[in-house]
């Protein structure tokens, strides 16, 4: 007696789910349904960003701030609440992370409200994808002969678990370093000791005029750690001046480590400079040549000349 099913019947004699799953087991190998239950419902599935999970700013940037919640990345589908099962919006400027804008379908920005789907859904072009046999390219590590024809299974390499180990790692490496890393895209914060090997340049794009009092232009800022809330000093760019010219040709200042070093004068017509302190750091004497134990270099109109000092 012939034994099985009438192909054109399409194993309409099967009335149960459990003669289905025995039949499509006995066709395909075991459990071979637990791996098509897989995709009961696929293309229902949806993930969804609600609008207590978001926030969007003046320049249309997309904020996560849900529990749990991520962004979407670049060039996933999208659809608004308007029309939840047309996913024509894309995704783009996506920081992975907590950050992406979305464009229509004419590449323009728009300002997404309510609640945000991506299907889930997975397609054959996507299971195509997900092990594909690329060609060899270095024609010395494979013949070319037998069942591969020279080519290798890249996703197949290595186990799925152990590729899941590698990204994870991957991943908690990138975020370790970025939270110690200046970023040029966007402000940075660190709450631990940074250290800088090599140069880092600081960048005006604005063009801002550094010798207005007062002016933020970008800089390097110290903050004493004994006293945070004494305000920041400007490191190495500082405008500031301790020297005033309070009277005409007459240079003083208040600040008691203050010396001069290196001045360049251009005094006018019968006027000398004369430097001061409020300490009267330079004064006039009269010493012999011989209790002077110290020179310092003066350069005036090109000419070296020498000042004899005493400690």
């Amino acid at each position: 007696m012939a034994q099985g099913f009438v192909r054109d019947l399409n194993l309409i004699e099967s009335d149960t789910g459990a003669l289905d799953r025995g039949i499509l087991d006995n066709l395909g190998g075991a459990n071979i349904t637990t791996d098509l239950l897989l995709f009961d419902g696929n293309f229902k599935f949806v993930s969804k960003l609600i609008s207590s999970d978001y926030s969007v700013d003046a320049s249309n940037v997309v904020t996560v701030s849900g529990e749990g919640k991520v962004a979407f990345s670049d060039g996933t589908k999208i659809s608004l609440e308007s029309e939840a099962t047309n996913f024509n919006h894309e995704v783009f400027d996506s920081n992975g992370i907590d950050k992406f804008k979305v464009k229509n379908s004419s590449g323009t920005t728009i300002t997404p409200s309510g609640t945000l789907r991506r299907n889930d859904g997975v397609s054959f072009n996507n299971l195509s994808n997900l092990s594909s046999k690329r060609l060899e390219t270095n024609p010395s590590a494979s013949t070319g002969i037998g069942a591969d024809d020279g080519a290798s299974d890249l996703f197949n390499a290595f186990s799925s678990a152990s590729q899941v180990d590698y990204i994870n790692g991957q991943l908690g490496l990138y975020y370790y370093k970025r939270e110690r890393i200046p970023l040029t895209f966007e402000d940075s914060s660190f709450d631990s000791t940074v250290n800088f090997r090599g140069s880092v340049m600081i960048v005006d794009n604005d063009a801002t005029v550094s010798t207005v009092p007062g002016a933020s232009t970008p800089g390097l800022f110290i903050v004493d750690a004994n006293n945070p809330s004494a305000g920041s000093t400007r490191a190495f760019s500082d405008a500031s001046n301790p020297w005033n010219d309070t009277v005409s040709g007459v240079l003083s200042t208040t600040e008691a480590n203050s010396q001069p070093n290196v001045l360049k004068l251009n005094p006018v017509s019968n006027n000398s400079p004369n430097f001061q302190t409020g300490s009267n750091l330079i004064v006039s004497e009269t010493n012999a040549v011989s209790s002077y134990n110290f020179k310092l270099p003066v350069t005036i109109n090109g000419e070296t000349f020498f000042l004899l000092l005493k400690s």
